[in-house]
């Protein structure tokens, strides 16, 4: 997951990273299945970074399953789907933020997707 964050940063449009640091700039995903906490950090610039440890303050939350996260970024789930269902909980973005948000999606699963390649060769 840090990989597809570093990918992120370099993948997404930086306006589009601009728009998100108006929502967050500390997010956490929880990984529950994998017992993995990871902080996606952006600023007002759109720079991203990540950490394991983050001790500042966290915007919002975003709890899956990892195996969940890996079924969207091939298709074979949809995150909006994955919410109403209850696999996928966010906490501390407003409805009306979402939209913003929501931008950072498609990079960050064609991100995730890169780092699988990247790390396991064509096919996963």
């Amino acid at each position: 997951m840090q990989r597809t964050i570093q990918l992120v940063g370099h993948n997404a449009p930086r306006s589009t990273l601009q728009k998100v640091a108006e929502v967050f700039r500390s997010l956490r995903w929880d990984f529950q299945d994998y017992g993995l906490q990871i902080y996606f950090l952006v600023n007002e610039a759109g720079d991203v970074s990540c950490a394991t440890d983050w001790q500042g303050p966290v915007d919002s939350v975003l709890a899956m399953d990892a195996g969940t996260f890996h079924q969207a970024a091939y298709g074979k789930t949809n995150l909006a789907t994955a919410l109403l269902m209850g696999k996928l909980r966010i906490e501390g973005i407003s409805a009306l933020n979402l939209s913003k948000f929501s931008p950072l999606l498609k990079p960050l699963l064609d991100s995730y997707r890169q780092a699988c390649t990247e790390y396991h060769g064509p096919k996963v």
